[in-house]
């Protein structure tokens, strides 16, 4: 009896794993894929459109693990194993180059992702239309380089423009909407101040608490933006309280290392020694806990 995986199950086993992805469970994800891509490979080709979009799934889920390096080179080989099979301005390919600049932009490169995702974005008005639903992940990605590379204005023009697409295209509690939202209100603190940025972060954590639940990493950086808001509006116990809830769930939701978990615990310390109280700071840059 022949057990080797068919067609069908890699089909079945793919869906499965981007499906874990969308609930946030991505160890159990990027598991799953490295399987599903070695059987794509195997049985269908590397060259295969199906293969090559595997590719990317797996690069997408190591980078939301932390694993940037490692979603990097997985990315630069979708990208161009993309663009050799089905052509520069193929839709696969303008996404698969996407990702790779949104990988780039995390990994300390803000300067190739932009050319890359202005690129793509001609690209995408001239194929698909100015107005295309699609388009706003690239203009929101390319906003995100202007935010890593210290032009908050313009990411903060650029991303406005995307909320309002987003919000009438979409609707106002469509996933990719709350993201570009959580991306206005970031941009917002940085030009404005934290106290203009509170209400988006509380309406956008509402509406995500509700739609994904309290342990989502979505969620959960909504939560962080808001708690560092907090604290920098003076708010010190509504801080400590809301990013001592979420470090745990961090920590339970993605591991105590990964980077977003880190962060939320360096955001926490702040706030600990902004209260005067620098030993409970100390505490918890050492991966200890500290009663709000």
């Amino acid at each position: 009896m022949d057990n080797r995986p068919s067609e069908e199950s890699l089909y079945r086993d793919s869906d499965f794993a981007i499906s874990l992805y969308q609930q946030g469970r991505y160890g159990e994800a990027s598991e799953l894929q490295q399987r599903v891509l070695t059987t794509s490979e195997r049985l269908l080709g590397p060259d295969h459109p199906d293969t090559i979009a595997r590719t990317s799934y797996l690069a997408i889920t190591l980078w939301a693990r932390g694993r940037h390096a490692e979603a990097l080179t997985w990315q630069r080989r979708a990208a161009a194993a993309s663009e050799r099979v089905l052509g520069r301005d193929h839709p696969d390919t303008l996404a698969a180059r996407n990702n790779l600049a949104m990988i780039l932009t995390e990994t300390g490169s803000p300067a190739e992702a932009a050319q890359i995702h202005r690129d793509v974005l001609a690209a995408k008005e001239r194929v698909l239309g100015p107005n295309h639903p699609d388009i706003l992940h690239t203009v929101v990605n390319l906003a995100a380089c202007y935010s890593a590379s210290g032009q908050y204005e313009h990411a903060l023009e650029i991303n406005g423009r995307a909320l309002r697409m987003a919000e009438r295209t979409l609707g106002r509690e469509h996933p990719a909407t709350l993201t570009i939202r959580n991306n206005v209100a970031a941009n917002t603190s940085e030009v404005h101040g934290h106290a203009k940025a509170v209400d988006l972060h509380e309406t956008n954590l509402a509406i995500r608490r509700r739609m994904h639940g309290p342990d989502h990493p979505d969620t959960l950086q909504t939560s962080h933006n808001l708690g560092v808001s907090y604290r920098e509006i003076g708010q010190y116990a509504k801080s400590a309280e809301l990013l001592t809830d979420t470090l745990r769930r961090f920590g339970r939701a993605l591991g105590d290392d990964h980077p977003n978990a880190v962060k939320c615990r360096t955001s926490l310390a702040t706030t600990y020694q902004r209260m005067g109280r620098p030993e409970d700071a100390a505490t918890i840059r050492g991966g200890g806990s500290v009663v709000p």
